[in-house]
């Protein structure tokens, strides 16, 4: 089984790795308790949605990993430095790749339109200030 690994380092300074995927029965379990499609379930970009799709995606690694320990990952990735965007992008959609909900070309594309909207968008409130 492929997975999705994430390198980095916590405030203390700790060299981590995550390894992720999301299994098709766990999709399936989202996606019965979501009562929508994952790629549907994605575009909430929420925090429990993004906490319930590390639970999830860490499942591969621990079978248990729990609510809880998802939102304590949640908090080291953002006292890491991350963002809630950047988890959603550079977490949670690469590791969507990998367990086959996306094309790799079709991923390449979206975070490419990404950045050229996020880049005009700044660009344009620097012309406003």
């Amino acid at each position: 089984m492929n997975y999705f690994t994430f390198n980095y380092t916590n405030k203390n300074g700790e060299e981590k790795e995550l390894h992720l995927r999301l299994s098709s029965a766990d999709a399936i379990e989202i996606e019965n308790t979501k009562k929508v499609r994952i790629i549907e379930y994605l575009q909430e970009e929420s925090m429990s949605m993004i906490i319930t799709m590390l639970r999830y995606m860490m499942k591969c690694e621990n079978k248990n990993f729990s609510n809880g320990q998802a939102t304590q990952l949640y908090d080291e990735l953002i006292d890491s430095g991350m963002t809630m965007k950047s988890i959603l992008i550079d977490i949670i959609y690469e590791t969507l790749v990998i367990s086959g909900f996306l094309e790799k070309s079709d991923w390449e594309e979206m975070k490419a339109t990404l950045v050229a909207v996020t880049k005009k968008a700044k660009e344009s409130m620097h012309e406003i200030v």
